[in-house]
């Protein structure tokens, strides 16, 4: 038996899941649904390898706006049954891109058309950031011995919009470190037990805010 179709248009959520695929996101009143063929691609399964994990007949046949047949879709109940039984990698994947972020960011959305382009961009970003994250901390283990064990990691997002590029950058940063602005780290300091800071290293900051003062006091009077 074919899964029944639905006669109405949907606009789909092209969401960036991984590098080469996106997940078609539809947002209806009894939920989210979910284009077959890309849960199936986002867990390396055929999709009548999928089908046969649900169980047929499984889904209902949506209507999409940029589709001129009827696509097969997957309710969120059934999406969530398919990550439950299929045992690979790419199903725990998908669990943690839409249970952790993506699902949370969607019930947060007022649904507004000015919305979703922020939403994609902030899911691209957040993939983005797991990568260079991943990649250095696969690149540091591998370098060991090393202080790995012991180090935090800040990474910086730079997005040109002309473009559509996205930069990310990270740097390895000691784990008793702060990092702080120069007003925050005045305020920091001047803050008493705000930021452990011993005696030698206040001489050694004040020494030099002094020393960087009398030379541009000199330019100005010279």
């Amino acid at each position: 038996m074919n899964p029944p179709t639905d006669q109405k248009i949907n606009t789909p959520l092209r969401l960036d899941y991984a590098k080469g695929l996106a997940m078609r996101v539809v947002r209806r009143p009894e939920g989210f649904w979910f284009v077959a063929a890309d849960v199936a691609a986002a867990m390396k399964l055929e999709l009548a390898g999928l089908l046969q994990v649900l169980g047929e007949p499984a889904g209902r046949c949506l209507r999409l706006a940029s589709d001129e047949e009827p696509a097969l879709c997957l309710s969120e109940g059934e999406l969530g049954e398919a990550l439950r039984r299929v045992k690979k990698p790419g199903a725990r994947r998908l669990r943690r891109w839409w249970e952790e972020s993506t699902r949370p960011a969607l019930l947060q959305d007022d649904g507004a058309a000015g919305t979703a382009a922020q939403l994609h961009l902030a899911l691209a970003l957040a993939a983005e950031a797991a990568q260079q994250v991943s990649r250095a901390v696969m690149e540091a283990v591998l370098c060991s011995p090393g202080p790995w064990q012991h180090s935090r990691w800040v990474v910086a997002l730079d997005y040109a919009p002309q473009n559509r590029q996205r930069w990310p950058h990270g740097r390895v940063i000691g784990i008793n470190s702060t990092v702080a602005t120069l007003e925050g780290l005045a305020e920091l300091i001047a803050e008493p037990d705000k930021l452990p800071v011993h005696t030698v290293e206040l001489i050694k900051l004040a020494a030099a805010c002094h020393l960087r003062l009398a030379e541009r006091m000199g330019r100005m009077t010279a």
